[in-house]
């Protein structure tokens, strides 16, 4: 099970590090732009605002870059493909997942069921998810669907399906009426949505500090607040395998 890498450092911006190009591939507003503009700060640069992979991608070979990069994207041959690695992420940033149920409690009740279960209806990475589950475990989902978590959550607790796939964030409100009993934070369902906080081209001892600084960052009151609901998993020496596992599973689960 991967754990959080929170450790108290001395942040110095070296060289090399003052050197590293930030680059935002998504929005001026999003997401994207929140964690790469937090890591400018932490270097002391500014973000450019590339917008897209692709225009992101003129950036690559100019020296050391940090960037977020979607684990939706390998899946696209069209789009630039970095290299994704042990020696390359910096960090994940994660929505993990949970199967709850009213009418279930564990994976092995679920062999020789059909089941109903709410979930987001336009994922093509969620049905696949849903149906290599359902082999491993001898169970046919029907997914009932809905646009967000938020419909999602509403349309279980409604009792349009007895079963839940959603992001934990939402299992206090889920076990109001049934219990979850299955999560990707242990291993336990091998899906969760993940960005990726990626150097390009960048050196180790770049790649080092850039971790460190995440690492400070995720501690702060304020990356917990703008990025509530997510889990931030710095990789270390520890955790690296894990980390690697779980974003090829996430980059699988998006391949047709």
């Amino acid at each position: 099970m991967i754990k959080n890498f929170i450790i108290a450092t001395t942040f110095m911006a070296s060289a090399a590090v003052a050197d590293t190009t930030v680059v935002n591939t998504g929005s001026d507003s999003g997401g994207f732009n929140a964690v790469m503009s937090m890591v400018a700060d932490k270097l002391g640069t500014n973000v450019v605002q590339a917008g897209n992979p692709v225009i992101a991608s003129s950036y690559f070979d100019g020296g050391d870059v940090v960037t977020m990069w979607s684990t939706e994207w390998p899946a696209d041959d069209t789009l630039p493909q970095p290299t994704i690695d042990g020696d390359t992420i910096v960090a994940l940033q994660v929505y993990e997942t949970i199967l709850c149920s009213r009418e279930y409690a564990s994976l092995a009740d679920l062999n020789g069921e059909t089941i109903k279960v709410a979930t987001w209806g336009e994922s093509p990475a969620v049905n696949k998810f849903l149906g290599e589950l359902g082999t491993e475990v001898g169970a046919t989902f029907e997914v009932v669907p809905y646009e967000g978590s938020g419909g999602t959550t509403r349309g279980y607790l409604g009792g349009d399906a007895d079963t839940i796939f959603t992001i934990q964030t939402r299992q206090p409100k889920v076990e109001a009426d049934g219990t979850c009993f299955a999560f990707s934070a242990d291993g336990g369902l091998n899906f969760a949505f993940i960005d990726l906080i990626l150097a390009v081209n960048a050196s180790e001892e770049t790649v080092a500090t850039l971790r460190n600084a995440v690492t400070e960052m995720s501690a702060t009151e304020a990356w917990q607040t703008s990025f509530e609901g997510t889990v931030t998993y710095v990789i270390d020496d520890a955790n690296k395998a894990d980390v690697v596992a779980k974003t090829n599973a996430a980059i699988q689960l998006n391949m047709n």
